[in-house]
C-alpha cells in the first residue's frame, strides 16, 4: 500500500483534478434527473430554455465525464508503469538470499499478473467514484423529496448490504486462495518450459508433471474462481431484487403515508436512476477485491524499500593492494537452513587468505560448500559469524556494496544479458572484441557496440560468453564455478594452459571451482572443501584413522 500511495502522491495535482470534474459530471447528472422529475410533476415548464438547459447538463455529463476518466485511466496506465519499475527496482536492492527464499514462481507471478491487477482495480476507480458521487448526490435529492420514503430506503437498502458483505467476504477470501494457486501455476509453467529436455525423454514423467502439477493447480483454481463468481453473481441478483422489490414497496408506503402518486413517482424515477449506478459498484467490487488482494501480495514480499537510485561503491575506500593478502575470511560460518525433509547445511569456521594476484583452485564432492564459498567470497551472502576483509578492509553492511564491486563471477548455470558493461558503464570494445576471438566465438556471436547478436547458445558456449562478460568488467579478482565442465577437451586444455595464465598477467586474482586435477599444478595453491570444511588438496586423501585399522 505504501508503494502505491507514494505514487498516487507524485502525480496528487491530476486526482483532484480528475475527482472534481467526476463530480461535477455526476451532479451535472443529477441536475437532469431533478428537472425531468419537475416535468413529470408539471412544476417545470416543457419549454425551449428548459431543453436547451438540459442538453447543457448533458453535454457537461459527457466533457467532465470523458475528462475525468481520461485523466484517471492514463494516471492508471502509468502508475502501473511505475509499479513494475520501481517493483524490479527493490527485487534489484534485495538480498539473494531474500529472494531464494521467496521463489522465482511467487516473484514472476507479482510482475506478470499482481501488477498488472492492481492497474485494472486502479483503472475502474473513475468509475467507481462518478457512480458513488451519483449515488450520494441521489439519495440526498430522495432526502430531500420525501423523509419518510428515504428513511424507508435507506433501512431496505441497510438490511440488504448487511447481507450482501457476507457475500463479498467470501468471495475475498477465496480470491485470496486464487492469488496463491497462482504461485503454484507459474510454478508449473516454469518446470514446463525449463524441465523440456526430461519431460521429453520419459512419458510417464511428463503424464504425472501434468496431471499433479499443472491440471491440479489448475482445477483448483478454476473451482475456487466458479464458488467466488458464484458469489459475486449472487451479489448482483441480490441488489437488483432489493431494489425492484424497493421500487414496488415505494408505492405501497407512498398510499400509506398518503403522499400525491406524482411525489411518488419522481421518487421512482430517480431510484431507477441509481439502479445502474449500484450495480456497477457491486460489478466492480471483484475487480477492486483482486487489486486489494494483489497489492497485498505485492507488499507480502518483503523486498527492499524503493530507492530511485543505485547504490556506488563507498568512494572512501582505498585502491586494492597489488601485492600481500587481497581477500581474508576469518572465523566465516554459513548455515542453509533445512527445507522440509532435506537437512540444513554448515559451512565453516572457515579460516582463507587469498593473496594478490594468485590463481586457487578449490575442489571437492557434490553439496560440499564449493558454490556456497564462492558466494560468500562475492559478498552475495552474509556470513552467520565471523569476518570477512578485503585489501585489509573489513567488509560491514556499508562497505558490502564496494566488495560486490570488485569481483567478477562467473557461476555455474550462469544467466547472459545481451549487453555487455565496462567499467562505468563504459565498454572497452577492442578488448571485447579480442577477448571474444580468444575465446573462439567470434563466428557464432558478432559484436556491435555493446550488444551481442546471439545469446541462444549452448551451456558451454554460454559459459564463454560469460567469461567474456566478466572480462571486460576489468574487475580485479575473478570467481569461476566448474566453468570447464562445459567445455570440450581442447578448448579445456586452451582454458587452462593459455587463457587462465593471460588473465592472470593482467593483474587478476583468480578463484575458480575445479575437478580437472591434470591441470592443478598450473594453480598456485589448491583447497580442498568437503562437508563444509575447507582444507589443504592432497593427491591421496588422508584416510581417518578408524579407516586405515
Amino acid at each position: 500500500m505504501s508503494l502505491l500511495l507514494s505514487l498516487l502522491r507524485r502525480f496528487r495535482w491530476r486526482m483532484p483534478l480528475a475527482l472534481g470534474l467526476g463530480a461535477a459530471g455526476a451532479l451535472a447528472g443529477l441536475w437532469v434527473i431533478a428537472l425531468v422529475n419537475r416535468l413529470i410533476a408539471g412544476s417545470a415548464a416543457p419549454d425551449a430554455p428548459t431543453f436547451a438547459l438540459i442538453a447543457l447538463l448533458l453535454a457537461a455529463v459527457f466533457g467532465f465525464g470523458f475528462g475525468a476518466q481520461a485523466i484517471l485511466t492514463a494516471l492508471g496506465h502509468r502508475v502501473v508503469c511505475e509499479m513494475r519499475t520501481a517493483t524490479v527496482k527493490r527485487l534489484l536492492d534485495t538480498d539473494v538470499e531474500r529472494l531464494e527464499t521467496i521463489g522465482a514462481p511467487a516473484l514472476y507471478a507479482t510482475l506478470t499478473k499482481d501488477i498488472t491487477t492492481v492497474g485494472q482495480a486502479f483503472n475502474r476507480l473513475p468509475f467507481v467514484f462518478c457512480n458513488g458521487v451519483l449515488v450520494l448526490g441521489g439519495f440526498l435529492y430522495l432526502a430531500w423529496l420525501s423523509w419518510q420514503l428515504f428513511l424507508l430506503s435507506a433501512a431496505v437498502i441497510g438490511v440488504g448490504v448487511g447481507v450482501a458483505y457476507g457475500w463479498v467476504s467470501a468471495m475475498r477470501r477465496l480470491m485470496v486462495e486464487v492469488r496463491e494457486t497462482d504461485d503454484r501455476l507459474l510454478a508449473g509453467y516454469r518446470g514446463a518450459i525449463e524441465g523440456r529436455n526430461e519431460l521429453a525423454l520419459n512419458t510417464v514423467r511428463k503424464r504425472v508433471f501434468h496431471r499433479h502439477d499443472v491440471a491440479a493447480a489448475a482445477e483448483h483454481a478454476r473451482d475456487t474462481e466458479t464458488r467466488a463468481d458464484r458469489y459475486w453473481v449472487l451479489s448482483l441478483s441480490w441488489t437488483a431484487l432489493v431494489i425492484l422489490g424497493l421500487i414496488a414497496g415505494i408505492f405501497a408506503a407512498g398510499e400509506a403515508l398518503g403522499l400525491p402518486r406524482p411525489h411518488t413517482a419522481g421518487f421512482v424515477l430517480v431510484l431507477m436512476f441509481l439502479r445502474m449506478p449500484l450495480n456497477d459498484l457491486v460489478g466492480t467490487l471483484p475487480i477492486l477485491l483482486s487489486g486489494k488482494v494483489a497489492l497485498a501480495k505485492v507488499e507480502a514480499l518483503r523486498l527492499e524499500a524503493h530507492r530511485p537510485d543505485f547504490d556506488r561503491p563507498e568512494p572512501a575506500c582505498a585502491a586494492l593492494p597489488a601485492k600481500g593478502p587481497l581477500l581474508s575470511l576469518s572465523g566465516v560460518v554459513y548455515d542453509h537452513p533445512a527445507q522440509g525433509d532435506e537437512p540444513g547445511f554448515h559451512l565453516g569456521p572457515v579460516e582463507l587468505t587469498v593473496e594478490a594476484g594468485e590463481t586457487l583452485f578449490i575442489v571437492g564432492g557434490n553439496g560440499g560448500g564449493k558454490s556456497t564459498l564462492l558466494t560468500l567470497l562475492a559478498g552475495l551472502r552474509r556470513p552467520a559469524a565471523g569476518t570477512i576483509r578485503l585489501g585489509g578492509l573489513e567488509v560491514t553492511e556499508e562497505r558490502r556494496g564496494w566488495h560486490r564491486e570488485q569481483i567478477s563471477a562467473v557461476f555455474s548455470t550462469p544467466h547472459l544479458f545481451d549487453r555487455l558493461v565496462g567499467p562505468d558503464g563504459r565498454l572497452d570494445e577492442e578488448l571485447a572484441q579480442a577477448f571474444l576471438r580468444r575465446l573462439r566465438m567470434d563466428r557464432k556471436v558478432a559484436l556491435a557496440g555493446d550488444r551481442l547478436s546471439d545469446i541462444r547458445l549452448s551451456q558451454g558456449q554460454r559459459k564463454r560468453i560469460a567469461l567474456l562478460a566478466a572480462v571486460v568488467e576489468e574487475r580485479p579478482i575473478l570467481l569461476l564455478d566448474e566453468w570447464a565442465a562445459d567445455q570440450d577437451p581442447l578448448f579445456r586444455r586452451f582454458f587452462y594452459e593459455e587463457l587462465l595464465p593471460e588473465l592472470k598477467h593482467g593483474g587478476r586474482t583468480i578463484i575458480a571451482v575445479s575437478h580437472d586435477d591434470r591441470f592443478f599444478h598450473l594453480a598456485d595453491r589448491v583447497l580442498r572443501c568437503d562437508a563444509g570444511v575447507l582444507s589443504p588438496w592432497s593427491e591421496v586423501p588422508v584416510q581417518p584413522a578408524h579407516a586405515a585399522q
